[in-house]
């Protein structure tokens, strides 16, 4: 993992420690799993869910990639795809 790559998977590894901690507090700890508190909060936290999603698909793909370059496959290009399918996606359904 060289450069760029390897910055974002460590700043995105930081952030998700943050984020997966919130999403936990809010939805498991202090919150309802009720399908109707699940809808109000995805309407209430609909910002934090658009950054979440992007972070979290670049930090699973990028891990991906580079999992698969030690074993000698050199896919990059289509794990990238995967995420920016994986992030539109997401979004779609978010909205």
């Amino acid at each position: 993992m060289k450069g760029l790559s390897w910055l974002f998977q460590l700043l995105t590894g930081i952030a998700l420690v943050f984020f997966v901690v919130y999403h936990f507090v809010v939805t498991h700890i202090a919150g309802s799993l009720a399908y109707e508190e699940v809808l109000k909060r995805i309407v209430s936290l609909k910002i934090f869910y658009i950054v979440f999603l992007p972070i979290v698909a670049f930090h699973a793909f990028n891990g991906l990639k580079v999992i698969s370059e030690e074993y000698g496959f050199k896919w990059s290009r289509v794990f990238y795809i995967a995420m920016i399918v994986a992030i539109a996606y997401g979004l779609y359904n978010l909205f």
